[in-house]
Parts: structure tokens; C-alpha cells; sequence
């Protein structure tokens, strides 16, 4: 499993490790390191045979994005064909998943793409998103999105890029694909042997003493990423709030209202506001 790629961000609330079901990106990830499982998610997913799955080599447990937005938690696997496959769990409907999308396959065909390399080198990729809710409002159990010709929809792109919104609220006529968001969405152990299958990989890494150090682990920096946003805006409103005086008391010189003098003598940060001042007089 790879939690390398700049992206999704998982700074919302957490539940005691104890709590955490399948539908929690930890836990996602952490059940996804089963081979067989994440193989025959994949299998259940697209309808199709695989033959085996490799996981990246630069396997990772978290790590925090670039951009210092939070921690991004995703499953990233290849098959015996090398098409490549990246799985996560979203529980926050953010507004911005199909512009994630399209930066996910992005950031895939650059890292396999070497320079010198013929764009037909690049190979096919799925991005997947498995949602709690519905995206797209529209009740299906999946949705798949491929490029396609406007003017004539029987005219495919075939640039390799398949895009997949799983919606665990919805309805498929894929019986082991529906008995898979009943158990994300209620916890539903069906009579399915991979259901059962992965409800006990669930209990198994719930009493696993290292994931739930990890778990603590990423607790503790995702507090502390909240803290550092907070006191960003905070600054960046204060830093704002000083303009808008700035101008206002700018305005009030210009009227003759105010004394530059005086304002010098009134504002709380004098070398700041001087600074200011001589800029934009």
C-alpha cells in the first residue's frame, strides 16, 4: 500500500482505534495489505479476473502532503499486466473529487513516465474512490467515468484512464459488489466468503498493537497539521484586517479627517504602518 502521492487529505475527527471500521481510511489501508483481499476487491469492483497484484515498492504507513493540507491515506497497486490501481476510502463529500481525480492520474503517469520515453509506454490506471455518499446524486452503486468523444460517445479516447466513484449508499446489480457497501455502509456480515473474509481482517488489525501506535501516530500529526492551519488563518485574518485599517486610515489623510501624525501616534504597530504608508501614499 502507497501513502506517498500529494492528494487526499484526512484531517476530519477521529474515532478511539478500538472504534474503527472499514469505512476509516486507517482501517481501509491497513486491510488492504492483505493480498487476496485487495485482489478480489479489484476483481468485485471492475468484473474482471486479475491474476495477481503487486504492491509499490516505496510502501509507506502515512504521510503528510506537500502542501500541508493533512494526511493522505490511499491503497496503490499494479497487476500482472502492469495496470496500475488506486484505491481510497472517502467519507467527507469535499466538492473536489473529480478535479482529484484528474490530479492522481497525473501524478501517476509521472512517476512511471521516464524521460525519453514514448507516451504509449504509459499504462492504463484506475483511480477509485469508495464514498459514503452519493457524488452524483443519482443512486448507482458505481459510477465509471472514461474518456469518450462528445459528438459521438461510440468513439473512445483510450488514453487509459478509468475514473470510479463506488457509492456505498447505492444500488448495483453486482450482488458481491452490493453485499460490499452494505458491509461498509451498516456492517452487514453477509453469507459472502470474502465478506466474512473481511470483517475478520478488521478484528484481526483491531487488536494489532503497532497499527494502533501508528493509528496514535497520525492522530498526533493530524492535530498537530489543524493547529498550524488554525494559526495560519488566524494570522492571515489579522494580516488582512491591519490592510483594511490601513486603507481606511490612508483615506482619512487624504480627506484632511486624520493627521499623519496622529495615526502614527494611534496605530498599535508603528514601524509596520510607516512601512505601509510610504508604499501606497
Amino acid at each position: 500500500m502507497d501513502i506517498t502521492k500529494e492528494g487526499c487529505y484526512t484531517t476530519s475527527r477521529r474515532v478511539p482505534f478500538e472504534e474503527l471500521t472499514i469505512a476509516d481510511d486507517f482501517m481501509f489501508c491497513k486491510v488492504m495489505q492483505n493480498e487476496e483481499i485487495c485482489k478480489e476487491l479489484l476483481e468485485i469492483i471492475l468484473d474482471v479476473e486479475i491474476e495477481k497484484i503487486v504492491y509499490h515498492e516505496d510502501q509507506k504507513v502515512f504521510q503528510e502532503t506537500l502542501d500541508g493540507k493533512g494526511i493522505r491515506l490511499d491503497v496503490y497497486v499494479r497487476d500482472e499486466k502492469h495496470t496500475i490501481y488506486d484505491l481510497e476510502m472517502q467519507t467527507t463529500n469535499t466538492k473536489e473529487l473529480p478535479k482529484r481525480t484528474r490530479y492522481y492520474h497525473s501524478s501517476i503517469d509521472r512517476g512511471h513516465l521516464e524521460s525519453g520515453e514514448r507516451y504509449n509506454q504509459l499504462k492504463d490506471t484506475y483511480v477509485i474512490f469508495i464514498c459514503t455518499f452519493d457524488l452524483f446524486e443519482k443512486g448507482y452503486g458505481k459510477y465509471t467515468f472514461e474518456t469518450m468523444c462528445k459528438e459521438d460517445t461510440n468513439i473512445e479516447l483510450q488514453d487509459g484512464r478509468h475514473t470510479i466513484f463506488v457509492n456505498t449508499t447505492g444500488v448495483t446489480d453486482n450482488q458481491k459488489l452490493q453485499e460490499f457497501l452494505e458491509y461498509i455502509k451498516s456492517g452487514t456480515v453477509s453469507n459472502s466468503s470474502f465478506i466474512k473474509k473481511l470483517d475478520q481482517e478488521v478484528k484481526i488489525n483491531s487488536s494489532n498493537a503497532t497499527w494502533k501506535e501508528k493509528y496514535n501516530m497520525l492522530l498526533a500529526r493530524e492535530e498537530m497539521l489543524r493547529e498550524e492551519g488554525m494559526q495560519k488563518g488566524l494570522q492571515e485574518g489579522l494580516k488582512e484586517g491591519r490592510e483594511k485599517q490601513y486603507h481606511f486610515i490612508l483615506k482619512m489623510i487624504k480627506s484632511n479627517q486624520l493627521s499623519y501624525e496622529s495615526c502614527v501616534e494611534n496605530v498599535e504597530d508603528k514601524d509596520d504602518f510607516i512601512a505601509w504608508y510610504q508604499e501606497h501614499k
